[in-house]
């Protein structure tokens, strides 16, 4: 619940505790509310995971990832080292991690592609298929500086 201390009568600054680590925090620096315990947590104590907020005791694992994390260029190309997978791990990392709605598509990525990519990996018709997709993006993303 938040408080408002109170010098002379003026209000000064409006703030509340961590439920997790017990601070005293400005409201404004509140990170969000675990949907599982119901707890409020500081922005250093908070885990937002899958657009909910968890405290960092019940946040979930974090799903397993190839070292790439390009689950469906590494199926394609067939090795996580190829030049055309380093230009998209480059994307991602230097624009989609940069922003929320980007960090939200990696992550949906990383939710839907590992199926995926086992399709893929397991026919040389799909792996073709999947590279002539994945060919004309890798050509623009190269043009837009990504290297």
């Amino acid at each position: 619940m938040a408080r408002e201390e109170r010098y002379s009568g003026i209000p000064r600054e409006t703030y509340d505790f961590c439920d997790v680590c017990g601070r005293k925090i400005p409201t404004n620096q509140i990170g969000g509310k675990c949907v599982t315990c119901g707890r409020v947590a500081c922005s250093s104590c908070v885990v937002a995971y899958g657009g909910r907020f968890y405290c960092r005791d019940h946040a979930p694992a974090p799903p397993q990832q190839a070292s790439s994390g390009c689950f469906i260029a590494t199926a394609a190309y067939g090795t996580p080292l190829a030049q055309e997978i380093q230009v998209l791990r480059c994307f991602r990392d230097r624009r989609l991690d940069r922003s929320g709605l980007g960090r939200r598509i990696v992550a949906l990525y990383y939710e839907t592609s590992p199926p995926i990519a086992d399709a893929i990996s397991q026919s040389r018709l799909r792996r073709k298929i999947v590279r002539m997709l994945l060919d004309p993006i890798v050509k623009v993303v190269r043009r837009l500086g990504y290297r």
